[in-house]
């Protein structure tokens, strides 16, 4: 084995580099799990805007006190070349428990005939279960809304029973879907003739031409805002982006104290290990060995030490995350990763300043290092 190798160092001081080592693993851990958690939320609430970009929902304007979509302007959407068919709905609401709280689903009220082309349209597939019969107080969730709820078939949402619940009728839970989508569906024969519905507002769903997304939804756009709301996909993530920069920016600032504080213990670990080596950078220089090998090979040490701990610590954080998600999260509906680019960019920062302040030291230290010093043993 070679005496000057930067294994053999790491190999016989184990016990020494094991502070350091698992000081950068856990604010690896720790760092990613913001990123993780905040980009858990943010897909989330993504999901719910995905439903617009297989059929944007034009909705009447409930400023103005109008519940039903104005004929002249069903009469344009249909007529629409870039909107491919347009459909009827009642959107209501649920809710739904996430990391950071909780949050509505929608179920969609359409006729009959129409779920298999939302099926189509948004890639879902009846995995459990049936789809609500005609003129049923039926629906069929979305996988996700089941497991977050811990609803099983055959159980009846009733708002009498739960405080919390926003639904004004009961629903008997009959099918689960599955898909990227989150969409949940319901008999519009139901609740359009269900009293408590009567004053909910009657939408419509439009579904754009393959190729025309952009087109569609700039038509849509364009419609008289007095009279109705339309909601499209790019305009509604749009919005939320805006409103979810504001938390990530703060997250951000946070990390980054967070990732400075760090780098500066472990460049302080760092110089300490470093001092206690002294006599042996001291002892390569006097045998002949260039200084400038002596700055590689600690500076070698440092980084690959800050990279292994690095590699290390997103490892164990997907451990961590794995297990959590098989006790916790995938029975929710939530999945848990740190093997995406949002989470390994909240990480990133810690290999590259723990990496500069322990080049830092290491350079400061060696650049004034006398060799003799170490020979006669003179501080």
């Amino acid at each position: 084995m070679n005496p000057l190798s930067v294994f053999t160092y790491y190999y016989r001081n184990i016990l020494k580099l094991a502070p350091v080592f698992l000081v950068l693993a856990l604010a690896v851990f720790g760092i990613s799990l913001t990123g993780v958690l905040t980009g858990s939320i943010s897909a989330s609430a993504v999901s719910k805007v995905e439903v617009y970009r297989g059929a944007a929902m034009i909705a009447p304007n409930s400023v103005e006190g109008k519940n039903a979509i104005d004929a002249n302007i069903r009469g344009d959407l249909a007529q629409n070349p870039n909107i491919a068919a347009t459909f009827p709905t009642i959107r209501f609401s649920t809710y739904m428990p996430t990391l950071a709280g909780q949050t509505s689903a929608h179920i969609y009220a359409v006729n009959a005939e129409v779920y298999p082309v939302l099926m189509r349209a948004f890639d879902l597939k009846l995995v459990e279960g049936h789809l609500p019969r005609v003129g049923t107080n039926q629906v069929a969730l979305h996988k996700s809304l089941m497991g977050a709820r811990n609803f099983k078939l055959g159980e009846v949402i009733d708002p009498e029973l739960d405080d919390q619940e926003f639904i004004p009728d009961k629903f008997e839970i009959v099918g689960i879907l599955d898909g990227r989508t989150q969409l949940s569906l319901a008999s519009l024969e139901y609740v359009s003739a269900a009293g408590v519905f009567r004053n909910w507002a009657r939408s419509v769903l439009a579904v754009p031409r393959a190729g025309a997304q952009d087109a569609a939804e700039r038509d849509l756009e364009g419609l008289d805002k007095a009279l109705v709301r339309p909601f499209t996909y790019s305009a509604e993530l749009r919005t939320f982006t805006q409103e979810f920069a504001s938390m990530d920016a703060i997250v951000w600032a946070i990390n980054s104290i967070v990732v400075l504080v760090l780098s500066l213990l472990a460049g302080l670990l760092n110089l300490i290990y470093f001092m206690d080596r002294m006599n042996e950078f001291g002892l390569l220089l006097a045998i002949g060995y260039p200084r400038s090998f002596v700055i590689r090979r600690a500076l070698l040490e440092s980084l690959l030490l800050t990279l292994i701990a690095w590699v290390f610590g997103i490892l164990f954080s997907q451990a961590i995350y794995g297990l959590l998600n098989m006790i916790i999260f995938e029975p929710r509906g939530v999945s848990l990763t740190v093997l995406n680019w949002r989470a390994l960019q909240f990480t990133l920062p810690i290999p590259i300043m723990v990496g500069f302040f322990a080049a830092g030291t290491v350079l400061w230290q060696l650049k004034s290092l006398d060799p003799m010093q170490m020979i006669e043993r003179r501080d």
